[in-house]
């Protein structure tokens, strides 16, 4: 059990800094209240965390909602993006434009006020910001497509997988410009965690831009070297599928125990957000939030020693690196 000081203590953090979440399940669309809107980046050091802050405040020529954003690929990942910077007043719906190969997606987005076309050419002339969000594999033809009418003033900002910055440039020319985003999929419901690099053709306050863009969708965004995206895969990219596993494994204990399965899981589930947001508002270091929940000779040391004797720790290392390696074969890194 955590100590009655202990507990007050982090409550009170947790009052102050909570921010609340709205859902409007008919459409999909998440209203998020204004302190989380992005997270600064930070050194990795124990209990530092990305204050809570407005978005970018760096000078910009122009910001968001002076360009014009196009969308190739309009699968769940751009619409949870597009439909974001829309939520947040980052810029309106007739600025945005999407192309798919699926005339359903092209109608739900003109249902949301996107405009649409099949053309990904026609979408490259009128966007200044240009979103690939295309299959790894389709890449290379969508590349030779718009090359012809490329011009090195925009900005492409790519979000598949595994896809480095010199392919594009590759297609594009030396001189394009290129960010290279990993966003994972708790993007669907405004909490990704992101990760980026940009080409040294990218001017700040256009990296600044894409930046805005992934913070509208999540609470973690952070600019590193491309050679550390690999990493990022590994860790966030994947990640998701490690902590849902860690869900069921929880629940599938719980219905051993007796539960049943619906109250399981909801526990397991909530156990997993709870102890996530204790350790984002609080800031406070996973480990001392351990060990304020590990009592002397009670039922959680218990537990942790046995996850220990069966390397609970070693096996996820073991998971983010198989990841990690497999990002890089896909990459050619």
């Amino acid at each position: 059990m955590m100590p009655a000081a202990v507990a007050t203590r982090h409550a009170a953090q947790l009052v102050q800094s909570r921010s609340f979440v709205s859902f409007d399940w008919s459409s999909r669309i998440f209203a998020r209240g204004a302190a989380a809107k992005a997270r600064e980046e930070s050194v990795d050091v124990p209990g530092a965390f990305p204050p809570r802050g407005p978005l970018r405040v760096r000078t910009k020529p122009k910001d968001l909602s002076q360009l014009k954003v196009g969308f190739i690929g309009w699968g769940a990942m751009a619409q949870a993006v597009s439909l974001g910077i829309i939520r947040e007043d980052l810029t309106e719906s007739s600025s945005v434009m999407a192309t798919d190969v699926v005339p359903e997606i092209l109608e739900a987005a003109a249902r949301e006020g996107l405009q649409t076309t099949a053309s990904n050419q026609t979408l490259v002339e009128w966007a200044d910001l240009v979103v690939m969000a295309v299959k790894p594999q389709v890449v290379d033809a969508v590349i030779k497509d718009i090359a012809p009418v490329w011009k090195d003033n925009k900005v492409l900002v790519s979000i598949c997988a595994g896809v480095t910055i010199d392919t594009f440039q590759d297609g594009l020319g030396d001189g394009s410009k290129v960010v290279r985003v990993m966003p994972n999929t708790p993007c669907l419901v405004s909490e990704a965690a992101t990760a980026y690099a940009a080409s040294k053709r990218c001017a700040d306050w256009e990296v600044d831009l894409v930046y805005d863009m992934f913070a509208a969708v999540g609470n973690a965004t952070h600019r590193v070297p491309e050679s550390l995206l690999n990493s990022v895969t590994g860790l966030s990219g994947s990640g998701p599928a490690y902590v849902y596993m860690l869900i069921q494994a929880l629940s599938d204990a719980g219905v051993q125990g007796g539960l049943p399965r619906k109250v399981a899981l909801s526990l397991a589930t909530q156990t997993v957000i709870g102890s996530a947001k204790m350790v984002q508002e609080t800031g406070t270091h996973p480990e001392v939030l351990k060990e304020a929940v590990t009592s002397p000779g009670g039922t959680t040391i218990a537990g942790v020693r046995a996850l220990e004797r069966a390397g609970f720790r070693s096996a996820v290392i073991e998971a983010v690196e198989a990841a990690r390696l497999r990002a890089e074969g896909l990459s050619g890194k």
